[in-house]
C-alpha cells in the first residue's frame, strides 16, 4: 500500500473533537476528505499513471466503499435537508446526483475519491452533526465545496492511499463551488466554520478572504 501525505489542515474544533473522530472512525478508507472541523485522514485507491478508465478496478473500488460505509455506519438517504440540497446543488453543476450517506457524530463531510467511476453518480458523506450545525445556506455551500472536490477528481486516487487535502486544493474548490452556486454559500459556509472555531480557524478565514 502506498501512502501519499499532503499538507495538513487546521480544521479542528477542539483536540477532544479531533480524538473523538479518530476513535469513532478507526479505519477509515477511501475519503477524499476534508477534514472541516475534525481531521479525517482520506483514503484513496491508486489507477496506473495513465489514468486510463479502462485499467480501474472497478471491483476493487466497490468493496473498499462497501467495507468502508459499513464500518463508519453510513446510511445513504432520499430525502431530507441533505438530499433535497445536494440535488439542487447536484443540478447546479449539471451532473448527475450523487449517493449521499450520513455517518454518526461527526460535522464533516467528504467525498469517496473515485466513486464517480463506478456508477457515474459518486458518493458524498454527511456527518450528522453537519445536518445539525450549518443551515440549508450554509449547508449548501459545504455541500458545495465537496460536489467541486467530486467533478474535479479523476479517478488517480481511490481506496487505498491515505492523503490530507493541500490548502491549495480546497481554495480551488471554494472557487469553483463559488462560480457554480454564486459566492453567498459558500461565503456562509465559511463563516459558519469560523463561528464553530470561534474565529481560530486560519484556513477558513484565508480562503473566506479570497472570495471577497
Amino acid at each position: 500500500m502506498n501512502h501519499r501525505v499532503h499538507c495538513p489542515q487546521v480544521w479542528a474544533l477542539t483536540q477532544k473533537g479531533r480524538d473523538t473522530a479518530r476513535a469513532s472512525v478507526p479505519t477509515v478508507r477511501v475519503l477524499a476528505v476534508i477534514g472541516l472541523l475534525t481531521g479525517i485522514l482520506a483514503a484513496q485507491v491508486t489507477v496506473n499513471v495513465t489514468g486510463v478508465r479502462s485499467q480501474f478496478n472497478i471491483q476493487a473500488q466497490t468493496a473498499c466503499e462497501a467495507d468502508m460505509l459499513g464500518k463508519m455506519g453510513a446510511r445513504e438517504v432520499f430525502s431530507g435537508k441533505p438530499y433535497e440540497l445536494v440535488t439542487e446543488v447536484a443540478r447546479a453543476y449539471g451532473r448527475a446526483i450523487p449517493h449521499i450517506y450520513i455517518f454518526p457524530g461527526s460535522p464533516n463531510m467528504a467525498y469517496i475519491a473515485a466513486s464517480t467511476a463506478v456508477d457515474g453518480h459518486g458518493k458524498i458523506l454527511v456527518g450528522q452533526q453537519a445536518t445539525e450545525l450549518f443551515d440549508a445556506v450554509a449547508f449548501e455551500g459545504f455541500l458545495g465545496h465537496e460536489m467541486a472536490h467530486l467533478v474535479s477528481d479523476r479517478a488517480t486516487e481511490g481506496c487505498n492511499d491515505y492523503i490530507v487535502r493541500d490548502p491549495q486544493t480546497e481554495a480551488d474548490a471554494d472557487a469553483l463551488a463559488a462560480r457554480t452556486l454564486g459566492t453567498g454559500p459558500v461565503k456562509a459556509f465559511l463563516q459558519r466554520v469560523l463561528a464553530l472555531t470561534k474565529g481560530r480557524n486560519w484556513d477558513a478565514r484565508q480562503r473566506l478572504q479570497l472570495l471577497q
